[in-house]
């Protein structure tokens, strides 16, 4: 199988962009919703927190998978999952069936980012990686803006509906894909054949067995507590950004829609700018992607804090569009430290360890503890919160970094 990096690199990114637009498919569209279904902020919040909760529980077992069978497979069965479930979410009558809907879109999805980051980290191992895996990310913000698009132009229940189509196409091309071996996966974690409840049992053991090797990485640990509060904030953002400028800025639907847009194009150029600083620092220090990481967590907080107090203006669009711009520059270079620090064959695993604490620790509750702060004060307050989360977030990066040298070289070996 001749491997072809390029190809695989596309359309991976765009079934992660696909995949970001299904989860975003509903922040443009509260108006739709609290119309039909008749439901509060704390309630809306909900939704994103029900979504987020089966994500990231699935990319456990999605991590434990993709080290162990074809890893094209597994993204594939979970993007034919999110799309079925989306287009259910369509002819549900009441906001429960809607709520199930989101959680298993939410539990499809899982697949995608951890098995994918594997595949990237392999085919692009070098001086390069954090720039190729950025590239990757660049679907958290395209699916964002495809989501919200989406969104606006049909509304509520046609946007679940247009973005379940592509979904089903590109789980048929990721099959195709000329995806190379994975590592062996490491003796003591190996399943017995399966029969029957045997098999259940040896899954569940390789499964913890898993977790013991990665949790026992210092730096690790502090990786994920730093990122799991970096998604709480960026979750907290993410889910009430567009109701803050038009409630507290008193911004027109238009005027917030064209703020976002053009914040997301600063989120697409700090993926990309803070990917090719990490990979620049690392030739120069082995701690410099994790440095870059907090470097952005710091600069952002000053912007953030800008944005929530002045005035509309172009003063708010450059504070808008700086915070997009510095919190993005962890995506790439969170990636392939993990990759850095995993042990061979548990890369998928490592990723998905990640990605769980960071969904479901810091994800899954931040819009909901958002609308239960707006809902007791007001969304102004409200959107510190996740600003004091990111100065957290970047003193944990900071104590990751003194560790990394070491633990990087015993995964090597």
């Amino acid at each position: 199988m001749k491997v072809r990096p390029t190809q695989i690199l596309v359309v991976l990114a765009l079934t992660n962009l696909v995949a970001y637009a299904a989860r975003n498919a509903l922040f443009a569209v509260y108006p739709d919703l609290v119309a039909r279904y008749s439901i509060d902020d704390a309630e809306i919040g909900l939704l994103q927190t029900l979504f987020m909760i089966p994500h990231a529980a699935a990319t456990l077992g999605f991590g434990w998978a993709g080290d162990r069978f074809d890893r094209r497979r597994v993204i594939a069965a979970g993007m034919v999952l999110a799309s079925a479930a989306g287009a259910a979410g369509a002819i549900g009558a009441s906001y429960w069936g809607l709520a199930t809907s989101r959680a298993l879109v939410g539990l499809g999805t899982a697949a995608v980012v951890p098995v994918a980051n594997s595949i990237l980290g392999q085919i692009f191992d070098g001086p390069h990686k954090a720039s190729r895996m950025a590239i990757f990310n660049l679907g958290l913000f395209l699916g964002g803006v495809v989501g919200f698009a989406t969104g606006m132009a049909l509304g509520f229940p046609l946007v679940v509906v247009a973005l379940a189509v592509p979904g089903v196409a590109l789980s048929a091309a990721i099959l195709a894909l000329p995806v190379p071996p994975h590592h062996k996966v490491p003796v003591a974690t190996v399943v017995p054949a399966p029969t029957g409840a045997r098999y259940l049992a040896g899954m569940v053991r390789a499964f913890i067995a898993d977790a013991r090797v990665l949790l026992r990485i210092r730096t690790l640990r502090w990786l994920i507590v730093s990122t799991t509060v970096m998604a709480f904030s960026a979750g907290g953002y993410n889910a009430w950004l567009k109701e803050f400028l038009v409630r507290d800025k008193h911004m027109t639907d238009a005027e917030a829609t064209s703020l976002l847009t053009l914040a997301l194009c600063g989120g697409l150029s700090g993926i990309l700018v803070g990917a090719r600083i990490a990979d620049r620092l690392r030739a120069r220090t082995a701690t410099g992607r994790l440095w870059t990481i907090a470097i952005g967590m710091s600069l952002t907080i000053p912007c953030a804090a800008i944005a929530i107090e002045i005035a509309p203006g172009i003063g708010l669009d450059i504070a808008g569009v700086a915070t997009l711009f510095f919190i993005s520059w962890y995506h790439g270079p969170m990636a392939a430290t993990v990759d850095d620090l995993a042990p061979p064959g548990l890369t998928v695993a490592a990723q998905g360890l990640v990605i769980f604490t960071m969904h479901m620790i810091g994800t899954a509750p931040s819009s909901w503890v958002i609308g239960e702060v707006s809902k007791r004060s007001d969304l102004h307050a409200a959107m510190w919160v996740p600003t004091t989360g990111i100065a957290i977030a970047a003193v944990c990066m900071a104590i990751a970094s003194r560790t990394f040298a070491v633990d990087h070289a015993a995964a090597r070996r």
